[in-house]
């Protein structure tokens, strides 16, 4: 199916290389390593154990520490793990873009250009885990196809494509000045 939509394309992009990517992905990690830092002060203050999160014991196993295997734990890093798939899936539904990629001027776009979507997002994000699982090759694969996919952009038929610049000193063109200028002409 790829192969008969290859030849109709009729129009150019730049797709996003991969340190444009990894630097947009760098700066999303950076962002929510703040989120999750934030949270996990919050989260110490809300089960007693003060911001930093000094030693208490668990109110769910009494005598045992609220460290890893407790319920605590468990149910925090549930929480963290739901946070980075809203942020993804989020940002990529709404704008078609993470901070980090509008840092970057990139859009995740499908085939025809159109907006990712909500499937599209979740489908791209079940890849990204896919990706991870294969040892981080479907991120490391965007250097080398030559539409600069992922796995998880093959998986959900999308692309990171590059946002041109509009030059400062480009003229600004109101509509009634392309109406004068098509009257004029026709």
């Amino acid at each position: 199916m790829l192969a008969r939509r290859i030849p109709r394309e009729s129009y150019t992009v730049d797709y996003a290389g991969f340190w444009a990517r990894f630097f947009a992905f760098l700066i999303d990690t950076l962002i929510l390593v703040a989120i999750i830092w934030l949270y996990n002060g919050i989260w110490g203050l809300a089960s007693g154990t003060g911001f930093w999160g000094e030693e208490v014991t668990d109110t769910f196993q009494p005598g045992a520490v609220a460290g890893s295997g407790s319920s605590f734990w468990i149910l925090s890093s549930v929480i963290l793990f739901l946070i980075v798939v809203a942020y993804f899936i989020c940002f990529w539904g709404w704008r078609g873009q993470t901070p980090g990629k509008m840092v970057m001027r990139m859009k995740i776009v499908r085939f025809d250009g159109t907006k990712i979507g909500w499937g599209g997002a979740v489908v791209r994000f079940l890849g990204y885990i896919i990706s991870v699982l294969l040892a981080l090759i479907g991120f490391f694969w965007v250097a080398y196809d030559s539409r600069r996919q992922g796995f998880h952009d093959k998986i959900a038929d999308t692309f990171v494509i590059t946002i041109p610049r509009i030059p400062l000193s480009a003229p600004r063109v109101s509509r009634y000045d392309s109406e004068r200028a098509y009257e004029a002409n026709h």
